[in-house]
């Protein structure tokens, strides 16, 4: 099975992975296959039954939502790593560690989209193929046939087998066969007439190589010991134990136990020194190694007792390691470990400042992304912001822990046009710093239009026409623009800046009725809707205002404005805001109502009447809602 094959050896040797994995079930089966490229199709996968023509589509990733057992951290870090392809060869082994945890964990693989169940066929045998859906098309990615059924049974690993003795035997079985797309396996070992417990690392992946045993060191020579092993599939199943196998006590060791002298650190690597054995009975000193004293320590190497040191080269900086040392004697049994040696490799190489730093914005968000690191020891980087163009000035971090990924989003309220300067630094194991990255520089990309602006009616003062309107705060507005119209005389568009709020037009003529509007334009020319239109003249008036009255409109859903219509007249109506200032709701109408559907019974409105030669008279006497 090749799916099985590449899942298991993702750490030897990355290959493509292919096929389609199927575990029947009485009305259907549940598929299980792997991201094409190691990374997420853009439209996701369909999975179609050849043999009755249905097609079912598969989201990838899946949305949080679906109730897929992860915190909303472990779905944000899973998603974000297999939303790309990796890009280096950092990036492919960090993919395929990950393999490793989504071949074992059914909750990983069902956010991405890889582990769907079929249901609703009928008894028989059916085929299955499943293809991911990208922006140029389908990509096959497997077919399968299965007949449904009782689910089979996962089995347990066979013929268990131990070569060497304590303190560090090993583990060697026979696996089931490729049909049960077993990934991985749990040891159990039982002290003594004691418990079993599970062995780290847990889950264990064989692979070819050194991999293929399971090493079980700092065991006791007078302690039987006894195994058993469980095998995991891809669907996220543990089978029943293998029978056990026994590990009986042995002789005392006719050696005492050394110790480590010294231990000192250069730079990545440890040296450790001790007394060199001069016991005949001594054929070589265990060197051990861990990072938690309460668990066995592991073998690391074995050394000629007449030497007294040895160079650890396969340190993680900045990790805190555990030293002890055993003497093995000539028939082959280990003492007791020493004492142990705490030592933390220290690597003070800054790392290589980030390279690759770009910014993308968007309308709510600016993303960032950079070039991984190559460094082993690295643990992650640092973001930071600032204002102003010169480095350092007013910055801020962004990231209370160093990112795992090359990539951050930092979300800014809409509509905030700050510029904002970016630059990331890389930090290592050991705490230490690299160099900035080059600084990338971006604002928001603004698409939203400022709000209306709200014009009030003009006042007529010494022969010209004084306008007055209210905008909403809006941090980038850059000027308004003022229209006027009127009826046989060409429109006039007046710009103002952004401070002005009142407008004098002395280009009136008397007797004419003018139609204005106003609008707000932003820095990045997304322009308001026009405002409510108002109408003014200068001149005599001559025309009596209509007298109105208010009722509301069934159900209370409005207000219906009344009035006695003059003849030759059309009438505009206004409402009242809370400061008193009147809002024109209509154009010059005909009729004699007007209903008002935002109106309240709290409401209240003015009329004005328009001659057919332009005259306007005064605004009416303001008036309230009646009954009903």
């Amino acid at each position: 099975m090749t799916l099985l094959t590449s899942l298991s050896a993702a750490l030897a040797a990355p290959q493509a992975k292919t096929g389609v994995a199927v575990l029947p079930t009485p009305d259907g089966a549940v598929l299980r296959w792997s991201l094409p490229n190691d990374a997420t199709p853009a439209g996701g996968f369909v999975v179609r039954v050849t043999d009755t023509g249905r097609s079912v589509p598969v989201a990838s990733p899946q949305p949080y939502s679906a109730g897929l057992g992860l915190t909303k951290a472990q779905y944000q870090g899973l998603t974000a790593l297999y939303a790309a392809p990796p890009r280096s060869d950092d990036e492919r082994v960090q993919r395929a560690l990950m393999t490793l945890n989504v071949a074992v964990h059914p909750s990983f693989a069902r956010a991405l989209g890889i582990l769907y169940t079929l249901n609703g066929l009928k008894p028989g045998t059916h085929t299955v193929t499943v293809a991911a859906v990208g922006r140029s098309g389908e990509t096959p990615v497997g077919t399968a046939t299965f007949t449904t059924g009782p689910t089979p049974t996962l089995p347990a690993p066979d013929q268990l087998t131990v070569s060497g003795a304590q303190p560090a035997p090993r583990l060697r079985w026979t696996p089931p066969d490729d049909r049960h797309a077993v990934v991985a396996y749990n040891v159990y070992r039982a002290a003594g007439p004691g418990p079993f417990v599970l062995l780290k690392p847990a889950p264990f992946f064989r692979s070819r190589g050194a991999g293929e045993a399971f090493e079980d060191a700092g065991l006791s020579p007078a302690v039987s010991y006894r195994y058993r092993v469980t095998s995991l599939d891809l669907f996220g199943r543990e089978s029943a134990p293998s029978s056990p196998l026994t590990l009986n006590a042995q002789g005392r060791p006719t050696v005492d136990s050394p110790s480590i002298a010294q231990a000192s650190v250069t730079g990545a690597q440890v040296q450790l020194r001790w007394a060199p054995i001069g016991n005949p009975k001594v054929q070589a000193i265990v060197v051990l190694r861990g990072t938690d004293p309460t668990r066995p320590l592991q073998v690391i190497a074995r050394v000629p007792p007449g030497r007294g040191q040895y160079l650890d080269t396969t340190t993680v900086p900045g990790t805190p390691y555990i030293y002890a040392l055993a003497a093995e004697d000539q028939a082959g049994l280990a003492s007791a470990r020493g004492p142990l040696t705490s030592v933390t490799a220290v690597n003070r190489t800054p790392p290589r400042p980030p390279a690759g730093l770009s910014v993308t914005p968007g309308e709510s968000a600016l993303t960032l992304r950079w070039t991984a690191n190559a460094e082993p020891d690295l643990r992650g980087y640092l973001v930071f912001r600032s204002e102003g163009a010169q480095p350092g000035v007013g910055e801020v971090l962004l990231t209370s822990a160093p990112l795992q990924t090359p990539s951050y989003r930092d979300d800014i309220p809409q509509g905030v046009q700050t510029r904002y300067h970016y630059r990331v630094v890389a930090v290592n194991t050991s705490e230490v710093r690299s160099p900035p990255s080059a600084i990338v520089t971006a604002a928001l990309v603004d698409h939203t239009p400022p709000p209306v602006p709200s014009l009030r009616p003009p006042q007529t003062a010494g022969g010209h026409l004084e306008l007055q309107w209210l905008q909403a705060d809006v941090p980038d507005l850059a000027h308004f623009e003022l229209r006027r119209t009127a009826a046989g005389t060409a429109p006039v568009t007046v710009t103002l800046d952004a401070a002005t709020r009142t407008y004098q037009d002395q280009q009136v003529t008397p007797g004419t009725v003018y139609t204005y509007v106003v609008l707000s334009i932003d820095a990045a020319g997304n322009r308001s809707d026009a405002s409510t239109p108002v109408l003014a003249s200068v001149g005599a008036r001559t025309l009596a205002p209509p007298t109105g009255a208010a009722t509301l409109l069934p159900d209370a859903h409005g207000v219906q404005v009344r009035w006695t219509a003059q003849a030759g007249t059309q009438t505009v109506v206004y409402r009242l805001q809370a400061d008193g200032q009147p809002v024109q709701l209509s154009d010059p109408l005909d009729r004699a109502t007007f209903d008002d559907l935002d109106g309240t019974p709290d409401s209240r409105y003015q009329l004005q009447a328009v001659s057919q030669a332009g005259a306007l008279s005064p605004l009416s006497a303001a008036f309230k809602v009646s009954g009903p």
